[in-house]
């Protein structure tokens, strides 16, 4: 039983795929709301949160697209389509922030805000 969490466990199995969705975006966005007010520091460690917050959402964007892509997915086609749109907008997003380009992550906790409005 070793590196297993048996409570994760049991609550995974509880949860549809919507309300597991639904967590993840949360916990996601919770952490780049966390960032905000460290956008303007230079900090190392502040940095790090920062890299550590936008790759993680990244990383969950990047991770959604093959079950979107899926044939088996039935999810129209516009909203897949949509979906596809969101990340590469996320991933240019992501990339202009860690490049020093942008300090704006408004844009990605609106859309992930927006995502868990439509898994209630």
């Amino acid at each position: 039983m070793a590196g297993k969490n048996p409570y994760l466990t049991a609550q995974n199995a509880l949860e549809t795929p919507r309300q597991l969705e639904y967590r993840l975006f949360s916990a996601v966005t919770r952490a780049l709301m966390d960032i905000r007010p460290l956008m303007n520091s230079g900090h190392p460690a502040d940095v790090a949160k920062i890299a550590s917050a936008i790759g993680w959402n990244r990383d969950v964007w990047n991770h959604l697209m093959p079950e979107v892509l899926d044939e088996a997915n039935t999810l129209s086609k516009e909203v897949k389509v949509s979906l596809i749109n969101i990340c590469i907008f996320v991933n240019k997003q992501t990339d202009k922030i860690t490049q020093g380009e942008s300090k704006d992550i408004e844009a990605l906790i609106e859309i992930n805000r927006n995502i868990m409005d439509g898994l209630k």
